[in-house]
């Protein structure tokens, strides 16, 4: 058992990661049906089902981790990236405003 401290909005954002993982989880299964992913997984659709039993510890073990579920088509950035797109966007947008303010059409 650690000793470390865990704070009361740390404990919350898990948690709340962790319900994200697990609807996230839920939802692509849905889509995809239980028995297409026993299929893949060759196990029984049951096997699905008894795991899904425990799906909401394991996806509040992964938020605990820092670790978010994501669709696999979907793109993911991290802060840094979001920041460094963030800039150059502005950089751009400040760029042709004050082209437009040059040529009199603001």
């Amino acid at each position: 058992m650690s000793t470390e401290t865990v704070s009361a909005s740390e404990i919350e954002n898990a948690r709340m990661l962790g319900a994200r993982n697990e609807s996230e989880i839920l939802r692509a299964i849905a889509r995809v049906t239980q028995a297409h992913v026993a299929d893949c997984m060759g196990v029984s659709a049951s096997t699905i089902s008894r795991a899904l039993d425990d799906l909401n510890r394991w996806a509040l073990l992964l938020a605990a981790a820092g670790l978010q579920v994501n669709p696999v088509d979907s793109m993911v950035v991290d802060a840094h990236e979001l920041t460094a797109l963030e800039s150059m966007a502005f950089k751009y947008l400040e760029t042709r405003q004050q082209q437009r303010i040059k040529e009199g059409r603001s």
